[in-house]
């Protein structure tokens, strides 16, 4: 799944407890896990357990790439996440566990037909996700922080969960001295969140094949970008702060 962005609305839970925010805990990967497969990856005709799968290695990947991590918590239960990318805060080099648990549990997918053509789907995403950000580059975008993901549980859309989430890894930006930063998302994801935020749509990628008629249509009314499934790369500048550098740990 092309990363970055807020599930859709589905329905609204009770809004009576408080919600708490923290830093990412390793108990907290299940039901992560669980939130990215209900999210994106159980769809109809897909087998439970290869969703799972694929939720997982989705989650380690992510947390390869990760410095910083905050959780949104109601009543116990993770309805939140936002997990970034410091460049300056990196201290592992090479591959880390988490991308070899995501390579591992990659692997285990070969033995099947609908194994192999998730394969086929996360390499299509992933080869979309650096063709947008070396086109950001080759035309003089530089980025030294990225939102790996942002993900909130339908549960508890609307209450500002995302923006309080988002912010936050904003301030984690500023502190390190971050000045520009870019995500990836796609018309799966509630995209307009970083319209709204005013970051710059700076790469769309068609992911579908689709008519000639309809490619044309798409080009005159941004409305139609939902008719096929668009990647998007977003970015934004960041304003310096004063304060001082604070970053949260990741496990």
């Amino acid at each position: 799944k092309v990363r970055g962005g807020q599930n859709r609305p589905r329905t609204m839970g009770c809004m009576s407890e408080t919600i708490t925010y923290r830093t990412l805990r390793r108990e907290d990967y299940p039901a992560l896990t669980a939130l990215l497969c209900d999210t994106w990856h159980a769809k109809p005709g897909t087998d439970h357990d290869l969703a799972m799968k694929l939720a997982e290695a989705d989650l380690e990947y992510s947390l390869a790439r990760t410095t910083t991590a905050q959780v949104a918590v109601q009543g116990g239960t993770v309805v939140g996440v936002v997990l970034g990318r410091i460049d300056a805060a990196e201290t592992r080099k090479g591959v880390n566990r988490h991308h070899r648990a995501s390579m591992k549990i990659l692997a285990s997918l070969l033995f099947n037909a609908q194994g192999r053509a998730a394969l086929q789907q996360l390499k299509k995403n992933e080869e979309a996700n650096r063709s947008m950000l070396a086109e950001a580059k080759k035309e003089g975008h530089a980025y030294d922080a990225e939102v790996v993901l942002l993900l909130v549980d339908p549960s508890v859309r609307g209450q500002g969960v995302g923006k309080h989430l988002f912010d936050w890894l904003l301030g984690q930006f500023k502190a390190n001295g971050v000045t520009r930063y870019f995500l990836y998302t796609d018309t799966g994801c509630d995209y307009h969140f970083y319209d709204r935020a005013g970051l710059t749509r700076r790469k769309v990628l068609d992911m579908e094949p689709h008519t000639v008629q309809e490619d044309a249509a798409v080009q005159q009314e941004s409305s139609d970008l939902d008719e096929h499934l668009h990647a998007f790369l977003y970015d934004n500048e960041v304003a310096p702060a004063n304060e001082g550098v604070n970053p949260l740990g990741r496990d």
